[in-house]
């Protein structure tokens, strides 16, 4: 629990990793990023990311060593969502040509926002999830035909598609609820 105390101790802990490391740590990021202002926005979501971890702060041995273990994490996620958006790009740009449609804006990012956000919500998963939800929702295989290609049972496949349509309702709820709060 968050005593008094103890949140002072927390805050006192940020700040003084902040005061010690945030020009190490984006000269770090500024070696792996195409810009700096990449590299600077990497630095203060990792502090961000450290500020909503406070349970972690008071057993940090290595503050070096955790910071860039969040940043890497951090780095990782953007690049995935990164790919993801230039594949879903791409694929609209061949669905595009194809069929002789026009998006609009709206919808394309639209559509990015869903897959970035099934992309966090499912990251946690296990791949089983994972693949039967997009062979599912997104590829239209049948569940039985899911069970035969990633060879697991029918009521496998089942649980793992209640799961990921349990944890994508949860986090719906969560983004109504603070969206409602804003």
């Amino acid at each position: 629990m968050d005593t008094p105390a103890n949140l002072v101790s927390q805050h006192q802990l940020i700040e003084s990793m902040y005061l010690d490391h945030h020009v190490w740590l984006r000269q770090w990021l500024n070696q792996r990023v195409s810009h700096p202002i990449n590299a600077a926005d990497l630095v203060q979501d990792t502090f961000i990311k450290l500020m909503q971890n406070k349970q972690q702060l008071l057993d940090i041995k290595e503050p070096r060593a955790f910071l860039l273990h969040i940043a890497k994490h951090i780095m990782i996620d953007k690049q995935r969502r990164y790919h993801l958006e230039k594949s879903y790009l791409s694929s609209l740009e061949q669905q595009l040509e194809q069929y002789e449609s026009q998006l609009s804006q709206q919808d394309i990012s639209d559509a990015i926002d869903l897959l970035d956000f099934l992309s966090v919500t499912l990251a946690d998963t296990s791949i089983y999830v994972r693949q039967a939800f997009v062979m599912y929702y997104f590829e239209g295989y049948s569940q039985s035909d899911i069970a035969l290609k990633i060879n697991k049972s029918l009521r496998s496949v089942q649980g793992y598609l209640a799961q990921s349509l349990s944890l994508c309702y949860a986090s719906k709820q969560r983004l109504d609820d603070i969206n409602h709060v804003y």
